[in-house]
């Protein structure tokens, strides 16, 4: 791609940072349930090993995504031109596992500290992520050889 193409496209797809966009609500939410409802506190011992499993399954869940991506010589950024669709690895199960890290992650935090707040700005992130990056990314990988086929064999989500 060259510069003038890069810049051209980097100004028409409004440069968009989903970890920015996910964790903003993520991080006002526990704040605001702090703030006005208690105090951060770790739960209790269960809680607090059910919550660390489910992180660090986010955590793998992002690593083998970040893998899939550099294997196949594609960047995890949306706002990086797409050279070629990844069908293979975690792919094949979700069309788009690092949003689904995100939000297990943050699922797991929220378990951690037993905070409905850390939860639902998860619940709000996720739908961030899905109104304002996964329905453009969508609409332009539509235009990729195969993506049809893809989309129509593999779930967005889980």
């Amino acid at each position: 791609m060259s510069l003038d193409k890069g810049k051209k496209y980097l100004l028409n797809s409004k440069l968009k940072i989903p970890p920015i966009i996910f964790f903003a609500p993520v991080i006002l939410g526990g704040n605001l349930e702090n703030l006005f409802f208690k105090k951060f506190q770790i739960s209790s011992t269960f809680f607090l090993i059910i919550g660390l499993l489910i992180f660090f399954l986010g955590v793998v869940i992002m690593i083998i995504s970040l893998k899939d991506f550099y294997t196949n010589h594609e960047s995890p950024a949306p706002f990086i031109e797409t050279k070629k669709i990844i069908t293979t690895g975690i792919f094949k199960f979700t069309r788009n596992p690092m949003y689904v890290s995100f939000f297990i992650s943050a699922f797991g935090i929220s378990t951690i500290f037993s905070s409905l707040g850390i939860l639902i700005g998860a619940i709000v992130g996720i739908f961030l992520i899905h109104r304002i990056v996964v329905l453009s990314e969508e609409r332009r990988l539509d235009n990729f050889d195969g993506y049809k086929k893809y989309k129509s064999k593999t779930r967005r989500w889980i």
